[in-house]
């Protein structure tokens, strides 16, 4: 071809410089972005879920704990025994503290150390040096002698102190 020729071929064609493609945005995300997201939203969503669960729970203890105590009072306002309401007092507070605080706190602990684990929920030395020492010493007496009345609202402000720390705390095991 001669130089003519190929200077009428090149204005025939027309063609144009190479352009590259537009810069794109951040906008739309590429599909692992997309996965990403929906993987953080399922995570958000079970830890809620798990949190307000573990919550709920320990509502429910502390729910139950009244209705139990309320069934404990009931049963010895009949009956009258007060060994057997020693008795299922003491099981009350310790399935409270097992369901509510960690069982690796208080499953173990027997005697004044029980009586002052229970002092430092309650906020007082009402178990250690007041009518909670019953707790320790009274299970075990064929007739026991204690204030019932004192002991069952002891127990009973025990619980609601416990309601209020697992609240604001958000004690979780």
């Amino acid at each position: 071809m001669t130089p003519q020729n190929q200077e009428a071929a090149a204005n025939e064609l027309a063609l144009r410089d190479i352009h590259l493609p537009e810069t794109s945005l951040w906008w739309p995300p590429a599909p692992g972005w997309w996965i990403l997201l929906v993987l953080i939203i399922i995570l958000i969503v079970t830890v809620y879920y798990f949190l307000q669960r573990v919550k709920k729970k320990k509502l429910s203890a502390i729910y139950l704990a009244k209705q139990e105590l309320d069934n404990i009072n009931k049963d010895f306002a009949v009956k009258k025994d007060k060994s057997k309401l020693i008795k299922e007092l003491s099981e009350l507070i310790r399935r409270v503290t097992i369901s509510v605080y960690n069982r690796n706190e208080s499953a173990s602990l027997t005697g004044e150390d029980w009586l002052l684990f229970l002092d430092n929920l309650n906020g007082d030395d009402a178990f250690s040096n007041g009518i909670g020492r019953v707790l320790i010493e009274a299970p075990y007496q064929a007739k026991p002698d204690y204030d019932e009345n004192a002991l069952l609202i002891l127990i009973s402000n025990w619980i609601e102190s416990v309601n209020s720390q697992s609240n604001i705390k958000g004690n979780t095991k």
